[in-house]
């Protein structure tokens, strides 16, 4: 276990190495002109080159990459352009409670509707409780998640006066505020969970130790319990990978619903032109879904005896 772990925190390095060196490339390419979004629209050119010498804009590009990778390795992600020379990590880690809490959340609440609907789904196949899951899985497969926020929104926040429409600064005990995002992103998602349940339960009922138990008078309940722990791995997988999604950024249904974490301000980055706020926040999103994936590829190997036997080989 402790080699795999190690082999995966090295293949993690190296995706955080080449994310970081793609997103250097693309906003050095991009046409945007941070100088001139600092300066304004009315700066003169010799305004334009000072601010840009000051920045280090004015240097070759693979001293600007080296520049930026030694002070990564530092853990300095730089300062704001929009901000006056605010550090980029304190920006993000200021916004990073916000956006785990709501991706907690929406994957506890994605997790709750999907993962019951597919287990009941698969323990009666052609049942009541089959073509409800199917219906549903079906209806929000294909709805958009920011037209669901804009529906939730309307309905909650406009008509019956449930959230406030006024934006407001983060406060982890506003659970009022929480339900409306949390409940959109996990709606979304579960699906997803539905399906990859109700597929992988069947097919564990269908398995020799199940048909074994069953023959031996093995109650149904006991039987389902069983086979609902192997069937779980797909389900961690899918969790893992949508841990990393949310807690880089939901970025519509944060921006939709004002929910203040690291998406909405990625979102203002990208307005604004502010280059190191954006690297930075995507290479902090980058970091959640490499940890996010490691998580469960680990709980994956801890729940299935045929992964964790592999692990150590000789």
């Amino acid at each position: 276990m402790t080699r795999y772990i190690l082999e995966r925190l090295r293949w993690s390095l190296l995706v955080l190495a080449v994310v970081g060196v793609m997103a250097f490339l693309l906003t050095f390419v991009a046409p945007a002109d941070p100088a001139r979004s600092i300066a304004g629209p009315h700066a003169t050119a010799a305004a334009l080159a000072r601010i840009r010498a000051s920045l280090g804009l004015d240097r070759p590009m693979l001293d600007q990459l080296l520049d930026y990778a030694a002070h990564l390795v530092r853990g300095d992600l730089g300062t704001s352009y929009e901000l006056g020379g605010v550090p980029v990590l304190d920006l993000v880690l200021g916004r990073m409670p916000a956006t785990i809490e709501l991706a907690l959340a929406g994957l506890a609440v994605a997790l709750a509707i999907g993962v019951p609907a597919g287990v009941a789904a698969a323990t009666r196949p052609g049942g009541r409780a089959d073509r409800v899951a199917t219906l549903f899985g079906s209806v929000f497969m294909s709805v958009p998640a920011f037209l669901l926020a804009i529906v939730a929104l309307y309905v909650f926040a406009f008509r019956l006066g449930f959230v406030s429409l006024v934006a407001r600064p983060y406060d982890p005990l506003d659970i009022r505020s929480l339900l409306l995002p949390a409940a959109v992103i996990g709606i979304a998602a579960s699906p997803s969970y539905l399906r990859i349940t109700r597929s992988s339960m069947r097919d564990e009922l269908h398995r020799d130790y199940t048909r074994t138990a069953r023959a031996k008078g093995v109650s149904r309940r006991r039987e389902t319990s069983h086979a609902f722990r192997n069937a779980l791995p797909p389900v961690v997988t899918q969790a893992g990978l949508d841990a990393g999604f949310f807690l880089g950024g939901v970025v519509v249904i944060e921006s939709v619903t004002g929910w203040p974490g690291i998406g909405q301000q990625a979102v203002r980055a990208v307005s604004t032109e502010d280059v190191p706020l954006l690297m930075g926040t995507l290479l902090v999103a980058t970091l959640a879904i490499v940890l996010a994936n490691l998580a469960a590829d680990v709980l994956n190997a801890w729940l299935d005896p045929r992964i964790r036997d592999g692990l150590d080989g000789p």
